[in-house]
Parts: C-alpha cells; sequence; structure tokens
C-alpha cells in the first residue's frame, strides 16, 4: 500500500540521493586528509646523498660493531658557500678509507669532533675520503 501511494519510493529516492552525497563528500574529505608531501623528508634525503665528496663535520659516537666503521653524530654541512648547520640531530655510518684511518679511530674518545670529506661508494656506504688532522 505504501509502496503504491509513492511515499516508499520517494524515501528511497531520498535515501539514495543521501547515500551518493555522503560518498561523494566523503571520499573528498579522505582525501583532504591525507597531508601533502612534506618537504622536511626530502630534505633529509638531499642532505644523506653523499654522491659527490662533501666536506661535513660531525661528533665521534663509537665504533660500529659489526664492520670496521663509526658512527658519527652530523652537525655542519659544507654547501660551497660555506659551514651551515645540519637542521636535524643525524646519526650515520661511515667507512674509513683505509686500515689506518681506522686505527687512528679506535683511539679516539666520544664526543671528538672530526672533519672530513665523505662520498658514497658504488656498494652504497658511505666513505671517508680525507680526515682533516690525519
Amino acid at each position: 500500500m505504501l509502496w503504491t501511494s509513492g511515499f516508499l519510493m520517494k524515501c528511497s529516492r531520498m535515501g539514495f540521493l543521501v547515500l551518493m552525497l555522503l560518498v561523494l563528500f566523503g571520499s573528498c574529505a579522505s582525501a583532504q586528509e591525507s597531508p601533502p608531501p612534506s618537504p622536511f623528508f626530502d630534505d633529509i634525503i638531499q642532505q644523506m646523498e653523499f654522491e659527490k665528496p662533501t666536506r661535513i663535520v660531525g661528533r665521534f659516537r663509537s665504533l660500529d660493531g659489526y664492520e670496521d666503521a663509526i658512527w658519527i653524530e652530523w652537525t655542519h654541512l659544507n654547501d660551497g658557500a660555506g659551514w651551515r648547520a645540519v637542521s636535524r640531530e643525524m646519526m650515520f655510518k661511515v667507512l674509513p678509507r683505509d686500515a689506518g684511518m681506522m686505527e687512528f679511530f679506535r683511539r679516539l674518545s666520544p664526543g671528538t669532533s672530526l672533519h672530513m670529506t665523505v662520498q658514497q661508494d658504488p656498494d652504497g656506504n658511505r666513505r671517508i675520503l680525507e680526515l682533516e688532522g690525519t
């Protein structure tokens, strides 16, 4: 009886319309909820790329327990125009140029400031090309 009177038909159409609006605006809202790509991560990734020789300053933190390498806290970068502080505290592993350089690192105390030139080798490791004072 209600169906023949058109009442249910109007309710069904109205419900369908409301459902479609919710789906449409819900998908727009969820698309807006995802933040745009952050330049913060792009900057960090770009800073960590050492495809060409890069002069940096860092503090010696520790010897690596698995291979002949050291962990440093990176503090400054020479961008060609001068020294600038690195925006975030970053620690990463670097490999020495040779065995003699590794012996030098074994005698260091944590916190010792190191000025070095680093470049990524063909295996993707950051390798110290030059260490000032050695």
